[in-house]
């Protein structure tokens, strides 16, 4: 698990692990509050509906190299993400 200990509210001790990979891909956790697994419910569908965007987008491109997949997957991915919270 990611968490060693709960807090109120959206407060967590992450574990030391769970710091390193979060430090190495560059984002920061934002857990749902206890007891609220409606939340869960919509970050996911979230994820569903953009993941479903992109590939549909990716469809109508023409990438010669893993690099340009990837450049574009990581452009593609922040304008998605940008207007979200």
């Amino acid at each position: 698990t990611a968490v060693d200990k709960v807090s109120k509210g959206k407060g967590r001790t992450v574990n030391a692990r769970f710091s390193v990979m979060c430090a190495h891909y560059l984002f920061d956790p934002d857990f749902c509050n206890v007891a609220s697994g409606w939340e869960k419910g919509i970050v996911e569908k979230n994820v569903q509906d953009r993941r479903r965007r992109i590939w549909l987008d990716a469809q109508d491109c023409l990438f010669h190299t893993f690099d340009e997949l990837n450049v574009w997957l990581g452009q593609r991915c922040r304008t998605l993400w940008s207007g979200w919270k």
